[in-house]
């Protein structure tokens, strides 16, 4: 995607053939190529909104399509403008998806349109509703993948999506039959599951290359400790994955095959190395001629000065778990 604001080249979209011919010769890679975009024109004007131009340029280059920013009225608006356009379809994913209309819903189901889900964004961003659009999918047929939207601010692992979904939906479904004899209509840790891993997969284009162990598909896994001190003991598989484990429970990571977690330590990572340009990233960020409301030279203080020694302490209430996420849980595997 161009960015949303500022000066730039206007290289985009037309750079991705190149990208593509250059970095993506063949479908047997790691990464997959997609052209994003967004809903409508209400973030960064008319340059970056999905429509029939950008709809064309990853036909030609034969890519999927994420569309973020999918909210609301206005989203629902051009979601059947797409319809009537012949502009949705199985390659084409939608972000977010909340507070749409019951007619936008029934276009994406009736088209075969994916969506992902970000739910910890929507609730802690406050993003139109706020609650993940769940219950909308689920009544029109659309069973969605989970996506983390923002990793650089929210929890960037799967479990916390999973129990943060199935939380949400069943809270609301308890609370929306409450007084009545209705019994409340819950997901389970099957449906979850199934959203992180093959849910997920497809609303990627990756259906037929991942999301779950079988035949043909590419050997893509996670080797979680059942018996750990905060999950033991095993008694149900899926329950235990969805409801009792974290990041620092798998013990091994296989990609096509090929070990890149093994006994809980990453392989051929310099985690010293990455780290060092983590901390360096974030200082040119705080150093740059940026038009922020908070001052880089503040938070950079705080950052540097901040004591470790105790819960509370003077300066932003950032400064506190960036602190504490430098000295405790940096790269906890």
């Amino acid at each position: 995607m161009g960015p949303h604001f500022g000066n730039w080249d206007k290289q985009w979209p037309g750079d991705l053939a190149r990208v593509k011919n250059m970095y993506f010769t063949d479908d047997d890679r790691l990464l997959t190529l997609r052209l994003a975009a967004l809903a409508t024109d209400e973030i960064a004007g008319p340059a970056l909104p999905y429509g029939p131009e950008l709809a064309r340029t990853a036909k030609d280059l034969g890519i999927g399509v994420s569309v973020d920013a999918v909210f609301g009225v206005s989203s629902s608006t051009a979601i059947l403008l797409w319809a009537n356009g012949g502009l949705l379809g199985p390659d084409l994913t939608l972000i977010h998806a909340t507070g749409l209309t019951r007619a936008a819903w029934q276009a994406v189901r009736e088209s075969g349109t994916t969506i992902a889900l970000a739910t910890t964004s929507d609730t802690q961003i406050g993003l139109e509703t706020a609650i993940p659009a769940i219950d909308e999918a689920l009544a029109v047929g659309v069973r969605p993948g989970l996506s983390i939207d923002v990793e650089v601010a929210l929890v960037s692992d799967m479990f916390t999506q999973m129990r943060a979904l199935r939380t949400l939906r069943r809270m609301c479904a308890v609370n929306a039959v409450h007084g009545t004899e209705q019994p409340p209509a819950r997901i389970t840790t099957h449906d979850v599951l199934d959203f992180a891993t093959l849910q997920s997969a497809r609303t990627n284009g990756l259906a037929g290359v991942t999301g779950s162990l079988t035949p043909g598909k590419k050997a893509d896994l996670l080797v979680i400790r059942a018996e750990d001190l905060n999950n033991m003991p095993l008694n149900d598989a899926v329950g235990t994955v969805v409801l009792g484990c974290e990041p620092r429970n798998i013990s091994a990571v296989l990609i096509n095959g090929q070990p890149r977690k093994w006994n809980s330590q990453v392989l051929d990572v310099d985690l010293t190395a990455l780290r060092d340009e983590v901390h360096a990233s974030r200082e040119y960020v705080l150093n740059a001629p940026a038009a922020w409301p908070l001052r880089a030279s503040t938070a950079r203080s705080s950052c540097r000065t901040a004591p470790h020694t105790s819960g509370r302490q003077e300066g932003p209430a950032f400064s506190l778990s960036v602190t504490e996420a430098r000295t405790d849980t940096s790269f906890t595997p």
